[in-house]
């Protein structure tokens, strides 16, 4: 592949798309753009998604043109890990009892929620959004009522 041996003249506004760890679809579109690039700031952002992003197909994206990059760690080739979100279920209990603490939520409400979950955890629920699709609000609902009774937070 060509590359433009030059830094993006819209760099710093890549570097906060590459940041935003409310929206993979950001993050996506970043990579897209800086592909055709080879400087040394490109090279670091799509190192950091590759090797350390939680939604994998913006780890996918960034691996390739990472590797089309020649792109190193530790004086060899990056590799693509496997799938790791990043979250255990305690996890999810914690944010979800967390929220439910907050809102004194006596009886559920998915918009109240989910509003909440994007101030206390929103990476969390990015990477969800995006594992879970459409299946989002019936995963955060069976979350939800598998909770234990318990209001402590942990």
């Amino acid at each position: 592949m060509n590359f433009i041996k030059e830094t993006p003249d819209n760099i710093k506004e890549l570097i906060k798309m590459a940041r935003d760890y409310r929206s993979w679809k950001t993050r996506l579109e970043a990579v897209e753009q800086m592909k055709k690039y080879d400087c040394q700031q490109v090279k670091d952002v799509i190192a950091r998604l590759a090797l350390h992003d939680k939604v994998y197909r913006v780890k996918e994206e960034a691996f390739k043109v990472g590797k089309e990059l020649g792109i190193k760690k530790h004086g060899k080739p990056i590799f693509l890990g496997r799938k790791d979100i990043g979250y255990k279920s305690s996890d999810f209990t914690k944010v979800f009892k967390k929220i439910r603490t907050k809102c004194e939520m006596e009886n559920f409400n998915l918009n109240i929620f989910k509003e909440n979950m994007l101030i206390i955890d929103p990476e969390m629920y990015d990477v969800m959004s995006y594992e879970k699709g459409p299946n989002l609000d019936m995963w955060i609902k069976e979350i939800y009522k598998s909770l234990p009774d318990d209001q402590k937070i942990e």
